[in-house]
């Protein structure tokens, strides 16, 4: 276990964005509640300003409530706040969390010292960036996971490359939308 341990670090479990001050609270709300409709339904996230100075993103999609708070705080940023905006700051959000996702997919891959994944694959893996399970980072454990089982296969003498991807898949069932048992899930986004 001892080398297979690395540094924990909790991201993503609570998303809140602090408010510059509370006429952007005003903005984000906009007229008859126009602009944070707009917000809600193109990103798919709650939003709460119940409390001062802050936003709170709430949704079960960890991706979605990224996808919101890059959206908002460029929004915040422009102060130009408005339905058409809006859509368009999500959409360029969402370009830049897929480019993310799949830079983290990439790190993960390699950390994990496994080559030649599909590109799809790779997207799907770097989605656990933004997932924690138990209160830890998926990402993390998931490399925790390789490092012991790679350790696990020296001992045994079998196959470590095969150990490595065993170990690199074993949750991605979790990340994946689709309803059913996660094994199940995983298993058959594996077989595509």
């Amino acid at each position: 276990m001892l080398k297979g341990a690395t540094d924990f670090v909790a991201e993503y479990t609570v998303t809140t964005i602090s408010l510059p001050d509370e006429e952007m609270k005003g903005r984000i709300i906009g007229k008859e509640g126009r602009n944070i409709r707009a917000l809600e339904v193109s990103t798919g996230v709650d939003i709460d300003l119940e409390e001062e100075g802050i936003v709170r993103l709430s949704s079960f999609d960890p991706v979605r409530r990224e996808i919101a708070k890059v959206a908002i705080e460029r929004l915040l940023k422009d102060g130009r706040i408005q339905p058409a905006r809006i859509e368009e700051y999500v959409t360029k959000a969402k370009q830049d969390v897929e480019r993310i996702t799949y830079e983290s997919g990439l790190s993960l891959v390699s950390e994990s010292g496994v080559q030649n994944l599909p590109q799809g694959l790779v997207s799907i893996l770097g989605r656990f960036k933004f997932r924690t399970s138990f209160g830890q980072n998926q990402w993390l454990h998931t490399l925790e996971v390789v490092k012991i089982a790679v350790a696990i296969a020296g001992q045994l003498g079998t196959n470590a490359d095969l150990t490595k991807k065993i170990a690199l898949y074993h949750d991605i069932g979790k990340v994946v939308e689709e309803e059913g048992p996660q094994e199940e899930v995983g298993a058959a986004v594996l077989r595509k």
